[in-house]
């Protein structure tokens, strides 16, 4: 069977789903967590403010993959489970007001939010266990998710550095639960889960973080009117359709393919990484980038300190990076997946690092003049892909 047919009949195959309104709904708590960190960084653009950004985002991330995958399982057969999906919003809330208003201060909020999430996934577990469509032990879903509820709890009680430590060991805790297999747990998750609907999902959270960087572009012009910054808006805009069109163009069915051969092959630390590890990387990096396409329409004329350039070329490399990864996990050859990561790589920092003494809007459009040099690369490399397989090109 060739390579196009098997993928022709995977498709066929695979049961499609959509996102429902519910799941939109939530997502705009999501959209409020995004416009926050990036604003914060946009402020400052320190490595102190990123890291703090990674930190807390993080757990937000997990929390809101934890709840996708969940929905994605029983969303569609127990009414339930749509309710509290909207239930779950309060805690997302409470950790993005927890990081407006001064982690070290609000601490103790940020920490109930994350129980709050917590305890909600627990009982959308518990409802499907209790009307037998489920095999997962008890102890899972106990351990999971109210024992690190507990853990959260807990850490109001406990002083800073030794709190976050906690919050740490929370997190972990989960991550390690997850990559046991025991009890059926990995075919309860994997063998189940609509492929579909999981990169649907993962997709519409990358419009969210490509949408708060078109609205930074407006709001920065709207404040700070220029020439200057309305041409960083409009290369902005150019950075920003690229990127989507890198993602959803070539990225997301590629990806949808693999998985569909990871879930019949069993690969279930494969679906785990591509759906729930490598998306982080992958939004983090164009939250990066939002902040600095604000920043440089603020500035319009002026020079872009190195801070905000080093955002710039470290989110447009993060993007390559983390696509480059999902590509080794699914099994992709790794010498054609390095010849589109090293230009993805080298020609975005070359944009950011040579153009020190232009103006933030020049230096915009060395990165969007980048990420259309790495388009053409993109195409090249994929016409000679079919052309290998035999298959015909328009």
């Amino acid at each position: 069977m060739s390579e196009l047919s098997a993928t022709q009949e995977q498709r066929e195959e695979a049961p499609r789903r959509t996102a429902d309104w519910y799941e939109l709904f939530f997502d705009l708590v999501f959209v409020v967590v995004i416009a926050l960190s990036a604003h914060l960084i946009e402020v400052d653009p320190s490595p102190d403010t990123v890291l703090l950004f990674v930190l807390l985002f993080f757990p937000l991330w997990w929390a809101w993959v934890n709840l996708m995958i969940t929905n994605n399982l029983f969303g569609r057969r127990h009414p339930a489970i749509p309710v509290l999906v909207v239930v779950a919003m309060p805690g997302p809330a409470m950790m993005a007001i927890a990081i407006a208003g001064g982690i070290s201060e609000m601490a103790w909020l940020y920490a109930v939010g994350a129980a709050w999430i917590r305890l909600v996934l627990l009982v959308m577990w518990l409802i499907p266990r209790a009307l037998g469509a489920v095999r997962v032990p008890l102890w899972r879903p106990l351990a999971y998710n109210l024992g690190t509820a507990m853990l959260w709890l807990g850490s109001i009680l406990v002083p800073e550095p030794y709190r976050y430590l906690l919050w740490g060991v929370a997190v972990a805790a989960e991550v390690f639960l997850l990559a046991l297999r025991r009890g059926g747990f990995a075919f309860e998750i994997y063998e189940q889960a609509s492929i579909s609907h999981l990169l649907e999902r993962v997709g519409l959270f990358v419009v969210i973080v490509i949408g708060e960087a078109v609205y930074l572009s407006v709001t920065a012009l709207a404040e700070h009117p220029s020439v200057g910054g309305g041409a960083a808006a409009l290369f902005g805009l150019v950075l920003c359709a690229f990127l989507a069109r890198a993602f959803f163009r070539w990225g997301a069915p590629t990806a949808e393919v693999g998985l569909l051969r990871a879930q019949r092959s069993h690969s279930f630390s494969v679906m785990r990484d591509v759906t729930m590890y490598l998306p982080f990387l992958l939004v983090t990096a164009l939250t990066l980038i939002a902040a600095a396409i604000g920043s440089a329409v603020e500035r319009g004329n002026e020079a872009l300190e190195l801070p905000v350039r080093v955002l710039l070329a470290v989110g447009i490399g993060g993007f390559y990076l983390a696509n480059a990864l999902v590509g080794v996990r699914l099994g992709r050859p790794l010498g054609r997946i390095l010849q589109l990561l090293v230009p993805g790589l080298v020609l975005p920092a070359l944009a950011c690092f040579l153009s020190g003494s232009l103006a933030a809007w020049a230096t915009l459009a060395l990165a969007a003049l980048a990420l259309v040099l790495l388009d053409l690369v993109s195409r090249l490399l994929g016409a000679r892909a079919a052309a290998a397989a035999g298959i015909p090109t328009m």
